[in-house]
Formats: C-alpha cells, structure tokens, sequence
C-alpha cells in the first residue's frame, strides 16, 4: 500500500469507530516507513477526532510500523499484540492507551 492509501484506511477506519469508551484524550503519531514515509497525527480531544497526514510535535503515544506491518494488520494477516511484542510495531508514550486504541480500532 502507498503511504496515501494507508492514510485513507486510517482516516475512513478513525471516523467510523466510535471511541468514546476510551478513558482519556488522546493524540498519537503513527509513523509508517517502508517505500515512502509518512506521518499520521491522530487524536481524540473534548469528544472530537482529529486526523491529518503529518507529523505533529506534541503527542502522548508514539507508534512506528513498516507498510508492510501495516497491511498485513489491515488484512488481519498478523495480530497487532503479535506485531507489537515480536517488534514489528513499535510504540512509545502510553502503550496501555495505544492498545487499547488498537483493540478498539480492530474490532467490527
């Protein structure tokens, strides 16, 4: 997948979730690297979901993943709990909130 396409599954995946059982605002970068990098500032502040294509200073979670981690995540080839304690996602900041934002973002 391009770094375009994959923001678009993101963005289109973020806005239909409803996520307001996560316990606190948060804002994340995604990193993804591979053929072309590219950043992902996500957040959830005061009830309102924010996603932009870029990299953003300040943010609570940190997460670094190759496009290729991301595809097979997307394809539910490769569990994102897998992924993260094999290495292949990275994240730094508040990992507990960065997986439950995963859990939820996975689930139908």
């Amino acid at each position: 997948m391009t770094f375009k396409e994959i923001y678009q599954t993101v963005k289109t995946i973020f806005l239909q979730k409803d996520i307001s059982k996560i316990d606190s605002d948060f804002s994340a970068i995604v990193h993804i690297t591979g053929k072309e990098d590219g950043y992902i500032y996500i957040a959830y502040i005061g009830g309102e979901k924010i996603i932009e294509p870029v990299k953003h200073d300040s943010a609570n979670i940190f997460v670094i993943m190759s496009d290729d981690t991301f595809e097979k995540v997307y394809k539910r080839q490769l569990d994102p709990f897998k992924a993260f304690t094999t290495g292949k996602i990275k994240a730094k900041g508040n990992v507990f909130l960065a997986m439950s934002l995963f859990k939820k973002l996975k689930s139908k």
